[in-house]
């Protein structure tokens, strides 16, 4: 057994240096900055007391740092954050969490866009929501009629090559909060929410 002081150094050295570790490997998340914004929205047909909210969203992401990134698209949003306000999400209160289910058709088609620091790209997106008819109706992950802030979680559908991947290549994207509104008495088509798709 070794001696004490021996032991000690040993285990704040491994502390020190896993904490550099953690410090060193940022967050992809922190690495861009990303805003969504409702450019579109439908109104989809569901049963007696629910139909779906489709929002068609544009994503600025910027590369806020003084080096260059690359970002990987299409991403999807992998998981979904809804809060009943803007400060509730900046506080990481929600009133639930949902990750999306996603199967791809056919390969994907990947981009390795290049972002030089301060630079922006937008594309687009979609998402949905469940919501319901009449607010007293009970129906877990889904909202009533109401305003209501959304964080989304982008990641790539399929998995991209592997000469694509690196050090400088953001792979999962975390929006701002953004705000989205749910109406009492829309006006409802038939459909299908394309929620999984981006491009």
């Amino acid at each position: 057994m070794l001696p004490m002081p021996v032991m000690v150094v040993l285990l704040l050295s491994r502390l020190m240096f896993s904490l550099s570790g953690q410090q060193a490997q940022q967050p992809e998340s922190n690495m861009v900055r990303a805003k969504a914004r409702v450019v579109e929205q439908k109104y989809c047909r569901g049963d007696a007391d629910t139909f779906t909210v489709s929002f068609g969203l544009e994503i600025e992401i910027e590369n806020p740092s003084k080096t260059a990134v690359h970002v990987l698209w299409p991403m999807v949003p992998w998981v979904g954050k809804v809060a009943s306000s803007i400060g509730d999400a900046e506080a990481g209160r929600f009133l639930y969490e949902q990750t999306a289910s996603h199967y791809p058709q056919s390969p994907t088609h990947f981009e390795r866009l290049k972002l030089e620091p301060g630079s922006k790209v937008s594309k687009r997106s979609e998402y949905y929501l469940i919501a319901r008819r009449d607010a007293a109706f009970s129906l877990p992950k889904s909202v009533s009629a109401g305003t209501y802030a959304v964080v989304l979680v982008f990641s790539p559908e399929d998995e991209p090559p592997a000469q694509m991947a690196g050090p400088d290549t953001i792979r999962s994207i975390t929006t701002e909060p953004f705000l989205v509104e749910v109406p009492a008495a829309p006006k409802l088509v038939r459909g299908e929410a394309a929620g999984a798709k981006a491009r």
